[in-house]
C-alpha cells in the first residue's frame, strides 16, 4: 500500500448544552488566548517560531486558530463559500490546499504579530456571534459531521483550548531551553 495513511475519524461531538454555556465558553476562551499572546510577547520572533519536538511553532498554532474558527464558524455554521484567511493553516492529515479553490496559502509564512492579529480577529467573530446566539441557533442542523451548530461550536471551544494548552506546553520547553 502506498500514498499517506488516511485521517482519523473524527472524535464523537458533544454538542454546547445552551447558550449560557456557549457565552461562557467564548469569554473563557477569549481569556486564555489574551493571556497566552501576552506571555509569547515576550518571546523572540525565532522563538515563537520554533518548532518543538516536531510540533508546530507558536505562530503555527495561531494559524490553525485561524482555520479552526473558519471553518466551523465561517463555512460550517454561516455558509460562507471562502472564508479563509490565506495564512489558515490545515492539520498535517489534511491536503495542505485543504479546499482547492480556497484562498488558503499554504506557503504562508506570518511573523507572530500578523498571527496573532489575525487570530484575535477570530476570536472576536466567535465572541460576536455567540453574543447574538439563540437557542433556535444554537440547534440549527449544519451539513458537518458536528450535526448542529452547537457542536460545531463545541469542536471551536475544544479545539481553541487544546491549541492554549499545545502553546503554552512549548512555550515552557523553549523558555526552559534558554536557562
Amino acid at each position: 500500500m502506498t500514498g499517506t495513511a488516511p485521517p482519523p475519524p473524527p472524535p464523537p461531538v458533544v454538542p454546547v448544552p445552551d447558550v449560557d454555556a456557549a457565552r461562557k465558553s467564548a469569554a473563557a476562551a477569549r481569556s486564555r488566548f489574551e493571556a497566552t499572546i501576552a506571555r509569547a510577547s515576550s518571546f523572540s520572533e525565532d522563538e515563537l517560531q520554533q518548532r518543538v519536538d516536531d510540533e508546530w511553532s507558536t505562530v503555527e498554532s495561531l494559524r490553525h486558530i485561524v482555520l479552526i474558527v473558519d471553518i466551523w464558524l465561517s463555512k460550517a455554521i454561516r455558509g460562507e463559500q471562502d472564508p479563509f484567511h490565506p495564512m489558515a493553516l490545515p492539520p498535517s492529515f489534511m491536503p495542505p490546499k485543504l479546499f482547492p479553490d480556497s484562498s488558503i496559502d499554504p506557503d504562508a509564512s506570518p511573523s507572530f504579530a500578523d498571527a496573532g492579529e489575525v487570530a484575535r480577529g477570530r476570536i472576536t467573530l466567535v465572541c460576536e456571534y455567540v453574543d447574538t446566539l439563540t437557542s433556535d441557533e444554537l440547534a440549527r442542523p449544519i451539513e458537518a459531521h458536528a450535526g448542529t451548530v452547537g457542536g460545531a461550536l463545541s469542536i471551536v471551544f475544544n479545539e481553541l483550548a487544546a491549541h492554549d494548552r499545545f502553546i503554552n506546553r512549548d512555550l515552557d520547553l523553549v523558555g526552559a531551553s534558554k536557562d
